[in-house]
């Protein structure tokens, strides 16, 4: 029987069901659906659907290694109007806000904020009101302040103690990571 079977199967080379192929994208299909793709993953896409997660006072997180061009009105929704700008010793703008300061590297990005925070707080709070993580395991005590590095693709986070020997913070400094430090490893 089931050398019948065998021979019954064996008498078409030609397979039963032929899997039909759709032709092959067109050129001018492929731009499109390449152009789609880069306007939909572009910088400045993903800051005008920006939303500021609840809980969060100022997103530091979010803002830190953006242009300040695309996230300019983000900025100033979280952190007031402008109040002064000036240069600091290493020629990078620095811009202060009602609620903050911004410090922008040579090429426009931000590179460091400072948040003072509405009210002393824990630190696991801080860093959460500043849109971080507030599961960081590792910080350095120092006498006036606590410090977290190299966490979520900053530099260094500060955060400024109310006292010497008081744990509660009230600012918080966060340095963003730049490209050339990171060629350096």
């Amino acid at each position: 029987m089931w050398l019948a079977l065998v021979f019954a199967c064996a008498g078409d080379d030609e397979p039963a069901v032929r899997a039909v192929r759709p032709p092959p994208p067109t050129v001018e299909e492929v731009a499109a659906k390449r152009e789609a793709e880069a306007i939909r993953a572009s910088p400045r896409n993903l800051e005008v659907n920006y939303v500021k997660p609840e809980g969060v006072y100022v997103d530091a997180h979010f803002f830190g290694g953006r242009r300040w061009e695309n996230v300019r009105d983000i900025v100033v929704e979280q952190l007031g109007a402008t109040v002064e700008e000036s240069t600091d010793a290493q020629g990078r703008t620095v811009r202060r806000f009602e609620r903050g300061t911004l410090t922008l590297a040579d090429d426009g990005d931000i590179e460091e904020i400072e948040v003072p925070l509405p009210e002393p707080m824990r630190r696991a709070d801080a860093m959460v009101a500043c849109g971080f993580s507030g599961l960081a395991d590792r910080y350095l005590s120092f006498t006036y302040e606590y410090r977290v590095t190299q966490f979520q693709g900053f530099r260094r986070i500060v955060l400024h103690r109310v006292a010497k020997k008081d744990d509660m913070v009230d600012r918080v400094t966060a340095q963003h990571r730049q490209e050339r430090m990171r060629e350096l490893r």
